[in-house]
């Protein structure tokens, strides 16, 4: 099964949509980077939306650590977390995790581990804490795809620091809007000279399995469908 990320800018014309698809069984994790007003909370709100719409019996824990009005209409949810609480979100899925590879989770259920900005919450923890908690994320990223279990990271920077080693196997990135010189090196190395660096809101480049696209971010018409779609997703209290 395939979801849609976004469309294809290249291809796609008008009454003509062509989505760029997301494989995420052979493509499990996704890094979304893009400066304030770039388009990337909306982005990272539509795909969540595929999911709990599309795909039946998943799981999405979403944490919030800017803790602004984007999400605020999970408020109570079970799996929504905000601000320094996003701690537990990260908890949560370890233990997915650790149950499913014990084996006392053995559902294979579609997961998701949905973190907005991830940099922000590292540059707030003390250091010893924020390599902690990049070792718990690490784990989900280099061994979930196995267990059905997926990352996906929305942050302004986009500096491999925030994830050692773990960094490659972020599958599909995605950079939205305006991008510098260094942040198209880190992202796309090996597609530099291929990128416009200045793009418009809602636009962008992405490298999904290895191939390189042009990225439009749809519009949504009815956002009290989105806001539904997204809390199927997520548990109630």
């Amino acid at each position: 099964m395939r979801i849609n990320l976004a469309l294809d800018a290249r291809r796609s014309c008008p009454g003509l949509p062509v989505p760029i698809l997301w494989d995420f069984q052979r493509i499990p994790h996704l890094a979304i980077f893009g400066a304030t007003g770039s388009g990337k909370t909306y982005l990272t709100k539509l795909i969540i939306a595929r999911i709990g719409k599309h795909i039946p019996d998943s799981e999405v824990i979403i944490c919030d650590f800017k803790g602004d009005d984007d999400f605020s209409f999970l408020e109570g949810k079970r799996n929504f977390f905000r601000y320094d609480e996003c701690r537990h979100g990260l908890e949560n899925a370890l233990k997915k995790l650790h149950d499913r590879q014990q084996g006392r989770d053995r559902t294979r259920t579609f997961y998701l581990f949905f973190f907005d900005e991830w940099a922000s919450y590292l540059n707030y923890l003390e250091k010893k804490q924020a390599e902690e908690e990049k070792k718990k994320l690490s784990l989900l990223l280099m061994l979930g795809r196995s267990f059905n279990i997926h990352v996906m990271i929305s942050q302004q920077r986009a500096d491999a620091s925030y994830f050692n080693a773990a960094r490659d196997n972020f599958g599909v990135i995605i950079g939205l809007g305006r991008l510098s010189r260094e942040s198209i090196q880190m992202m796309f190395p090996d597609f530099k000279e291929d990128i416009d660096a200045v793009k418009p809101r809602g636009y962008g480049s992405a490298v999904v399995g290895g191939e390189l696209y042009e990225v439009l971010v749809p519009c949504v018409r009815d956002e009290d469908a989105l806001r539904k779609a997204i809390s199927a997703a997520v548990a109630e209290k």
